[in-house]
């Protein structure tokens, strides 16, 4: 054989190389939701803005200071701290408790502001919530009224539910005032390469102040 039929024969092969791999990207992406996919294009347009400084953090307020009771609005969720607790094991918490361990539970109004629904637990909505020097575990949070778990927030829809973290046993104790951080973030919409709303920016907003009540024995097991 030749050189030139070597080359040739190089050629092919690349060629039929390149279908294969070109045919599996196709039915790959043939089975990606559509929203998975502008998902992933939205994040590229992020990066690229905040690389150019678009997104860039902008020195914020200190968080202000509300008591149980009062409102606040921050990632576009209206919240108001209820009361708290602390106990044992919280039947249908979601949190499981090793030795040592005892739950945190606080109960808030929330209600989504926003004009589309919201993940439950994310770093914009629940999952921001944070307790001033307190360690706290994975999050739980369910609805009150029925138990289920907070998964989503509907627009303009209150809803009561109940967070709740493994903490260490001598972390919190009944009589204490804890301050219950709430979350706020920046919203970014795209328009660029895909479509939807990016929260980035994650920091606390206000702390509410609330008296550490004991979770009743009915609950706390």
């Amino acid at each position: 054989m030749g050189e030139n039929d070597e080359a040739d024969a190089d050629a092919t092969k690349r060629a039929e190389s390149e279908a294969r791999l070109t045919s599996w990207v196709r039915k790959t992406t043939d089975k990606v939701p559509t929203g998975w996919i502008i998902t992933g294009a939205g994040a590229l347009r992020l990066g690229a803005t905040a690389a150019f400084g678009g997104l860039a953090p902008q020195e914020q307020p200190r968080p202000v200071e509300i008591s149980a009771g009062e409102s606040y609005t921050g990632s576009q969720l209206d919240m108001t701290v209820v009361s708290a607790g602390v106990g044992g094991y919280v039947r249908g918490s979601g949190v499981i408790l090793e030795e040592g361990q005892r739950t945190l539970v606080v109960v808030l109004d929330v209600t989504n502001e926003f004009d589309e629904p919201r993940t439950g637990t994310t770093k914009d909505t629940l999952g921001g919530i944070s307790v001033a020097g307190v360690e706290l575990g994975t999050v739980g949070a369910t609805r009150v009224a029925d138990g289920s778990t907070a998964s989503a927030f509907q627009p303009d829809v209150p809803t009561r539910v109940q967070v709740a973290w493994a903490v260490d046993a001598d972390a919190v104790s009944p009589g204490d005032e804890i301050r219950v951080g709430l979350p706020d973030a920046t919203r970014f919409q795209a328009t660029f390469l895909g479509r939807g709303s990016y929260w980035y920016d994650f920091r606390t907003g206000a702390y509410a102040s609330v008296t550490v009540d004991a979770l009743p024995e009915e609950d706390a097991l």
